[in-house]
């Protein structure tokens, strides 16, 4: 599909759900922002900036599980699934998603910052190629988060091209959350979030028909 039926497919799978989409977004940028507040991360000293940067990274991966919850609400409004704002929260109260949202999460940032640090190119390759491991887990919770990497990266064989052209079309909108100050995000990343949700399902969809075909 083109990038438009996939922001098509999104806005109308929320009609109806826009006020959770809301709710997890002002959430989980409520403890983004309460945690970046604590930090120097303005400061010329090299040390201080390093210890904040280590702390927001700490913390970013501590709180894992509020991305990986968001993420799933996403998947279950793409899938026409009604969504539970519980789901935000919900690897919290389970040691085996809290570890598989640490590890994930650790291993995703680590290896993107890496990367974009030296070469732009490898790091876009690499976020492609593992962005729909939250939609795996949701979907294959007996799989380990290096397991759903494997999974996200044999998905995404082939298809990295697409997803890059979907955030492409998203650009647009991105001037507009800059121009609004911010605002615009709360309701650009439901959007978002959900195109990729359908791209997801659309992919899986795929490489399960050519699977039993081959079969």
């Amino acid at each position: 599909m083109q990038s438009a039926v996939y922001k098509q497919f999104a806005l109308r799978m929320l009609s109806g759900n826009w006020g959770i989409s809301l709710l997890a977004v002002l959430s989980t940028m409520l403890v983004q922002a309460m945690i970046t507040t604590q930090l120097d991360l303005s400061s010329t000293d090299p040390s201080v900036m390093l210890v904040s940067i280590g702390l927001l990274y700490g913390a970013t991966v501590l709180l894992a599980p509020l991305e990986m919850g968001r993420n799933w609400i996403f998947l279950d409004i793409a899938k026409a699934e009604k969504p539970r704002f519980g789901l935000l929260l919900e690897s919290f109260g389970s040691v085996k998603d809290y570890v598989r949202a640490v590890t994930y999460y650790a291993v995703f940032y680590l290896g993107l910052n890496v990367l974009m640090l030296f070469l732009i190119v490898p790091g876009v390759w690499f976020y492609l190629t593992y962005r729909m491991v939250p939609f795996i887990l949701r979907d294959q919770p007996e799989l380990s988060a290096f397991a759903a990497m494997r999974e996200s990266r044999r998905l995404m064989h082939g298809k990295k091209q697409v997803m890059l052209r979907l955030y492409a079309s998203f650009i647009g909108w991105y001037v507009l959350v800059l121009m609004t100050g911010g605002i615009a995000y709360i309701f650009v990343q439901p959007y978002l979030h959900t195109a990729l949700g359908g791209l997801y399902l659309e992919i899986k969809a795929e490489k399960q028909a050519n699977e039993t075909t081959a079969g």
